[in-house]
């Protein structure tokens, strides 16, 4: 069985999902998993926007409210998650998953970044800290840098951007088994539910 996920780094829900995936592998059929990166805030400068002026622009009661969900979502899974200081451009972060891919390093190499970015508070749209992380588990950082600074993997960011839409993804996380698609930070269950039905029904 195979399953897409169209995901962001910055995306709490999308770290969450994951993560609530991985933990309910034992429960399901098995299944590989590809990764397509979809940016969600292009917007945003590498240097990165402060929580507090986001916060200011969303209103500070409704942005805790949303932040008291999320933490509320990962403890559930027992997933140790923080607000980052920075909101953040995450495309070298994406594009570099395409090189861990490459060197079959992918899972290793999406766990990290999200560990730095909501746990660590570290600012994954700094080509230097992408880099760090990409040595951390076994990367050619070097090498990794010449790609990122050529733009190796910017047509293929693009075709990921066009076949969501295709696929009528608009948000992040997307799960996409077969006909069925799994949209944001679902519960265990139903992650269960779905992938065993589909497996069941010879979908995927």
């Amino acid at each position: 069985m195979k399953i897409i996920v169209f995901s962001d780094y910055i995306c709490p829900f999308c770290y969450i999902g994951l993560e609530t995936l991985r933990k309910v592998r034992s429960e399901v059929p098995p299944f590989t998993l590809e990764w397509k990166g979809f940016q969600i805030h292009p917007e945003y400068p590498a240097t990165g926007v402060p929580m507090e002026q986001r916060m200011a622009q969303y209103g500070k009661e409704r942005y805790e409210a949303l932040w008291s969900k999320i933490q509320a979502l990962a403890a559930d899974i027992d997933l140790d998650m923080r607000q980052p200081p920075l909101l953040t451009n995450s495309l070298l972060a994406l594009e570099a998953t395409e090189y861990a891919k490459e060197h079959g390093k992918d899972s290793e190499f999406w766990r990290a970044v999200y560990r730095a970015y909501f746990q660590e508070g570290k600012n994954i749209g700094d080509i230097d800290i992408v880099l760090t992380i990409a040595t951390a588990v076994g990367l050619d950082g070097q090498k990794l840098r010449e790609h990122l600074q050529a733009g190796t993997y910017l047509p293929r960011m693009r075709s990921f951007q066009q076949e969501a839409q295709t696929l009528g993804v608009s948000g992040v996380p997307t799960f996409i088994v077969g006909p069925a698609q799994i949209v944001g930070a679902q519960t265990p269950d139903v992650f269960v539910s779905v992938l065993r039905r589909v497996a069941e029904r010879g979908l995927a």
